[in-house]
């Protein structure tokens, strides 16, 4: 299996975004890098007259290069930035990673990724947006093995690659209001950016001090962190072709590298969780869903 790097989802600031970038494309086993602001606007950590040169600085690494798209498009603006996204990416001869309908109906009749956004659950789906262009699909965070499994071996006319969320904190839900703003009593329009103040999201707790989700400007995420490591060779026998690691702020180079080192046999699984245990701070693991079971919690292989 090919290891993804996903799109950063959180507000690091231009310099540390680009940097990020040429470690994981120089610096890491990753195979398939996604470039493009998937959560909010306002952040455009690479402006889109940016990205051409940035993909030009990245290509020697040998790394296959996406762009991703918004996961909720609201205004005529960022409808007319999809637009000219697509268009650059066509022009440099990459794939866009769709995150909702709108930037399926835009890069229609281009090579498409269906994001983990768009909520393909069952073959039929799958078929009509294979129709429109999708050449991949990413599968919905909170889908179970066997509806996975269902959705790959069911027969069709052309073929696709599939690529599962496998490690990082779940993207789970996206809203019209900044959660962080409101945090902080700020309007959306005037949220001075606290969501950079939050590397890896604002942590919510219930009353009983447990953590429950992690907070990124308009995006709900999981708070634990989510890894299948455990889950490799299962990954394997079900077909999936891709596993997606979403970046954090700490420790991604050493990441990676537990996962090729797991993939490629060099690790057990177990030994490979063990290692990413160590990463992210004695934390608890989730991979509920999978296992068809709530999304927090973890079950071993």
């Amino acid at each position: 299996m090919k290891i993804s790097m996903g799109p950063v989802l959180f507000e690091w600031g231009r310099t540390a975004l680009k940097d990020f970038y040429r470690r994981m494309a120089f610096e890491t086993a990753a195979d398939v890098l996604y470039l493009g602001e998937v959560v909010c606007s306002k952040r455009q950590g690479i402006h889109l007259d940016e990205l051409e040169p940035l993909v030009r600085e990245l290509a020697p690494s040998g790394k296959e290069l996406v762009v991703s798209t918004l996961g909720l498009v609201m205004s005529d603006e960022e409808q007319e930035n999809l637009h000219r996204l697509k268009d650059l990416a066509v022009g440099m001869g990459l794939k866009i990673e769709a995150n909702d309908m709108a930037g399926i109906g835009v890069g229609e009749g281009h090579a498409l990724v269906a994001g983990p956004h768009v909520n393909v659950y069952n073959p039929a789906t799958l078929d009509f947006l294979q129709e429109v262009g999708v050449v991949r699909m990413v599968f919905p965070v909170e889908l179970p093995a066997d509806s996975i499994a269902g959705i790959i071996q069911a027969p069709r006319a052309r073929p696709v690659e599939f690529e599962v969320f496998a490690h990082g904190r779940l993207p789970l839900t996206f809203s019209a209001r900044c959660y962080t703003a409101r945090a902080f009593r700020l309007s959306k329009a005037n949220c001075q950016y606290k969501c950079g103040d939050f590397p890896d999201g604002l942590i919510t707790r219930t009353q009983e001090g447990e953590g429950l989700l992690s907070m990124n400007g308009i995006q709900t995420m999981s708070e634990k962190v989510h890894t299948l490591i455990g889950e490799v060779v299962r990954l394997e026998a079900l077909g999936v072709e891709l596993v997606r690691l979403s970046p954090q702020s700490r420790f991604m180079s050493e990441i990676v590298a537990v996962w090729r080192d797991t993939l490629d046999r060099r690790l057990s699984p177990e030994e490979g969780l063990a290692k990413l245990a160590e990463f992210n701070g004695g934390e608890p693991f989730c991979n509920g869903y999978f296992h068809n079971k709530p999304g927090m919690s973890y079950h071993r292989p």
